[in-house]
């Protein structure tokens, strides 16, 4: 046994009206958790097997009723009282009380900022815990293939790599806490569209998503790994079929890719309602149905067993796996009681916030339209529903209309918030606090009341902002990318009225910027995203320069819908032809300029780059004082199986310097290209950080290559494989070739 200490890092904000913020970091003791590494959670899990009826064991295979979304049953004689899974990724959700509604997974991933990525962790699992809940059903890493897809603020965007390090460190931040995080959702479930559909004859289906081996491994699988690498003690097993058969019944994904070549020492558990027979999913991998109310699996199995048909050693393989993570974290010493509605909330909107601002962002900034100066910008109009309360309340419910300022998605993914800050609410207390004039329309549909606004001669010359929103839920796939309540439309009427109009775009992913973008009028663009509950603070920090803006797109922004290559399949077959050419990888291929590329974001500042040194891992010219280097963490339990694949074989090292008058940061993103053998695209994105810096200030950062990075799936010898020739190294600031900083390359 082991005592991990875990560290929790807060911030220290200081805020000023003429010197945007730059984030500091303390660190702080908050819990002691008793983990153990595998080896030992599974010999205890087999000991609790082993004082198991068999009864007992088929019953432990399939959820119960109680009082949380998904419950393994007690085994009264062994003291143990069950377990708890509960919904969504973005804290406690199911709509129970006293929980904080933290800013989503794809508004976490356009920090691109790892100490954020785990400290929002670290918090959504100090709130499980708290309540004694045992199964958190995150992280979400579905790729965003698809720009309509409805779930797609859920997950980290549409890059494997990025997703993958978002995943990687919210499942060491949930189980830091010693609560079990769930990898969802296992796999190529990149669309809601006939996500269960009934065939004439059998059980319900999924579409199917078909792919190739490549695609599979290179993109889809990647982040998966990192979850299962980090020490995932779960996997969750989705609605769709993999190459014609069920996800959750599939042998080739759940014992040959996750079990076997992964070594994933977890749990598979269905999601709700996604097992469709019992025996093949039992011999398939799956190892817990949820929510067990269908009989497919739990006693059941006991016939298929007398039978022949199931071994008892496959069900007791299940239990093993179902208990070991309750071992792993320590789930079985002093873990609390459960209690839904215990306040476990803390101080977490203070990350919440943070979170929220750092990945918001600044698309177009005209003229340094931004930040505005509370001391000569006196006048503020406010246009659109989406700067405000939704009219449904505090815990609106997704209608295709939904008006109102969004900070969260729909579906299961939702997290019933205790209250929510809108923008509209703290530029009206920002005007009190520095004696600014505001006007504001949020009805837009009230054309009579915006057109007396814009006429108003006492707010010419001032500041216009227009709020649009796109919002999208579990269940249904979005019908455009265009913004809702004729948002667009309302740009252009504001802007073709006011010299100096900003506009706030508060969407779950991709929209649809075309029709105003261009407009002469719009000085300036923030992406707000889908920011959490603090969103007025949030984002007015970065209206008025407390906050310099540093958010990176996790996702290309097209001039056309179609550019994107891949769309929703409306039949019972999606075809993933494009294969490991997706978003800017496509965008490359196929020479499409987009309107905003992956990885950009706009700062108030300015940046320079300089000094690029390439060398093999243990030989990099400066020392480990002088450089800014990320190493990942390790903790006791860690999957190890995978630790060649994760050592680091290059180090990039440059350095970068904060130019301009105030200051902030920049996200140096490292693109690889790869020798012909690999048969890869242009570049790909293998290393980023985050770097905050003061004006005038530089720092030497270190990005390191791993065997994995630098290697692609040799679908013949069926391993990862490293092409001899040589390798491209681009340190841009987006995946944009003009906003290429450093290259140089290395041979093999």
């Amino acid at each position: 046994m082991y005592k991990y200490l875990f560290i929790f890092f807060f911030l220290n904000t200081w805020l000023s009206f003429t010197q945007p913020v730059i984030i500091k970091t303390k660190l702080k003791k908050l819990t002691t958790v008793e983990t153990r590494t595998w080896e030992e959670a599974i010999r205890l899990a087999r000991d609790f097997a082993e004082q198991m009826t068999l009864e007992q064991r088929c019953n432990m295979t399939a959820g119960v009723r109680g009082r949380c979304v998904g419950f393994v049953t007690p085994v009264p004689h062994l003291n143990f009282a069950g377990l708890c899974f509960q919904d969504s990724p973005s804290g406690v959700g199911d709509h129970v009380q006293f929980s904080t509604a933290f800013a989503p997974g794809i508004q976490t991933a356009a920090t691109w900022d790892r100490d954020l990525f785990y400290q929002r962790a670290t918090a959504i699992g100090q709130e499980f815990r708290g309540k004694g809940i045992h199964f958190a059903l995150g992280p979400m890493m579905n790729i965003d293939r698809n720009a309509l897809h409805g779930r797609n603020w859920e997950g980290f965007g549409a890059d494997p790599y990025l997703s993958g390090e978002n995943s990687f460190y919210y499942v060491q931040g949930i189980q830091d806490q010693g609560v079990v995080a769930t990898a969802k959702h296992y796999i190529c479930n990149e669309q809601e569209s006939n996500r269960t559909y009934h065939p004439k004859t059998g059980p319900s289906q999924g579409y199917s998503a078909n792919l190739d081996d490549k695609t599979m491994h290179e993109i889809y699988l990647w982040p998966f790994m990192d979850s299962v690498a980090a020490g995932a003690g779960s996997v969750m097993c989705s609605y769709n079929q993999v190459n014609g058969t069920q996800a959750c019944q599939n042998d080739k994904t759940l014992n040959g890719l996750l079990k076997d070549e992964l070594g994933f020492q977890g749990n598979v558990m269905s999601d709700w309602g996604a097992t469709k027979v019992g025996l093949e999913s039992a011999l398939g991998g799956l190892d817990v149905n949820m929510p067990g109310s269908d009989d497919l699996m739990g006693y059941s199995l006991l016939q298929d067993i007398k039978n022949g048909s199931l071994s008892e050693a496959r069900v007791t393989d299940m239990v093993v796996r179902i208990m070991a993570p309750y071992f792993l974290l320590g789930q079985d010493q002093s873990y609390p009681p459960l209690n839904l509605t215990y306040d476990a909330i803390r101080d977490h909107r203070i990350i919440n916030q943070e979170v929220g601002t750092a990945g918001m962002i600044l698309l177009k900034n005209i003229n340094h339209a931004l930040p505005f100066n509370t001391d000569t910008d006196k006048y503020y109009s406010i246009y659109g529903s989406a700067a405000s309360r939704s009219s449904a309340g505090i815990d609106p419910h997704g209608l295709p209309g939904i008006d109102g300022a969004l900070y969260q998605g729909g579906g299961s993914g939702y997290v019933r918030p205790t209250y929510f800050i809108d923008p509209l609410t703290t530029l009206l207390e920002t005007a009190r606090e520095f004696h600014l004039q505001v006007q504001y329309v949020i009805d837009q549909d009230d054309s009579a009341s915006i057109h007396t606004a814009l006429t108003n001669n006492d707010f010419f010359g001032g500041k216009c902002l227009v709020f649009i929103n796109a919002w999208s839920s579990e269940g249904r796939d979005r019908q455009n990318l265009s913004a809702y309540h004729d948002g667009d439309k309302l740009v252009n009427t504001v802007a073709d009225r006011c010299a100096s109009t900003i506009v706030i775009v508060n969407s779950v992913s991709q929209l649809n910027l075309e029709s105003w973008i261009d407009h002469p009028n719009v000085t300036g663009v923030i992406w707000s995203g889908l920011p959490g509950t603090e969103y007025g603070p949030a984002l007015v920090d970065i209206l008025f320069g407390r906050y310099n803006p540093g958010g990176k797109l996790v996702f290309t922004l097209a001039k056309n819908d179609s550019d994107y290559g891949t769309n929703i399949t409306n039949t019972y077959n999606s075809n993933y032809t494009e294969g490991v050419f997706l978003d800017y990888r496509h965008f490359d291929k196929y020479n499409i300029i987009p309107r905003y590329y992956f990885g950009f974001g706009l700062s108030y500042t300015t940046f320079s780059f300089s000094q690029l040194f390439i060398s093999k891992a243990g030989q990099e010219k400066h020392s480990m004082e002088r450089i800014f280097h990320r190493q990942r963490r390790t903790s006791t339990y860690s999957n190890k199986n995978l630790s060649k694949l994760y050592a680091a074989v290059y180090s990039i090292t440059f350095t970068i310097t904060n130019t301009g008058n105030v200051d902030g940061s920049e996200v140096p993103q490292l693109y690889l290209g790869f020798p012909s053998e690999a048969a890869e695209p242009p570049k790909v994105l293998r290393g980023f950080e985050r770097v905050y810096l003061s004006v005038g200030k530089s720092k030497t950062v270190t990005l390191a290559l791993t065997q994995r990075d630098i290697s692609y799936w040799n679908v013949i010898n069926q391993k990862w494989t490293i092409a001899p020739g040589q390798y491209t190294v681009w340190i841009s600031t987006s995946a944009n070739n003009a906003d290429v900083k450093l290259k140089g390359s290395f041979n093999i």
